[in-house]
């Protein structure tokens, strides 16, 4: 694929409906925003394991285009219902020196560990609007078929994505890239606040 057929990458605010935007601007933990808007919050880990870099990917985090690297695919579901894919990507040489947890999440939300971590910051989120040539859009159509969601995607998809570094290890990245699914949007929230209790 070329770069040309790649959606780019933005920093300024998605022109989508005012009603939905927060949904990709909110700052605070996503995995905490979706625990809000439902009885029931799940995460399904569809994928976890060495992968090439996307051609959109290998310049956020600084390797090759081509190397391996530690991918991670989960749909994060409310009330049974997949609301977003979850696609994150760092490199295989800082794994289990800098991302020790990692390996061991299983179905746990990454977003957690990742926002209480007073060592880890996030850059800036970018946004995209992926269309069906994209290869995170097909990411999204085969992590739902693969666990058994027959949903019909609409012809394009906002996503967002956000660069994790350790304060300790500057040169090293995890990024965490979220596939909005039409379904996040019809959400309500139930709950005006939710704490979050370190284990």
């Amino acid at each position: 694929m070329s770069a040309s057929q790649q959606s780019p990458w933005q920093t300024y605010v998605p022109r989508i409906d005012k009603r939905h935007q927060h949904w990709l601007t909110d700052t605070n933990s996503l995995t905490l925003k979706l625990k809000r808007h439902c009885q029931q919050f799940q995460v399904l880990r569809a994928f976890q394991g060495k992968r090439p870099l996307h051609l959109s990917e290998y310049r956020a985090i600084d390797r090759p285009l081509g190397r391996p690297v530690m991918t991670r695919d989960v749909i994060l579901c409310c009330d049974g219902q997949p609301v977003v894919i979850g696609h994150t990507i760092t490199a295989l040489d800082t794994l289990k020196r800098h991302w020790p947890f990692f390996n061991a999440l299983g179905n746990k939300a990454l977003g957690l560990t990742l926002f209480f971590n007073p060592l880890i910051t996030r850059k800036p989120f970018e946004y995209t609007r992926l269309a069906r040539h994209d290869k995170l859009y097909q990411l999204a159509q085969q992590t739902l078929k693969t666990q058994g969601f027959q949903m019909d995607l609409p012809e394009y998809l906002w996503a967002r994505r956000g660069v994790f570094v350790h304060q300790r290890q500057k040169g090293s990245r995890m990024m965490v890239t979220e596939i909005m699914l039409p379904s996040v949007y019809a959400l309500t929230e139930l709950r005006k606040s939710l704490h979050y209790d370190r284990p």
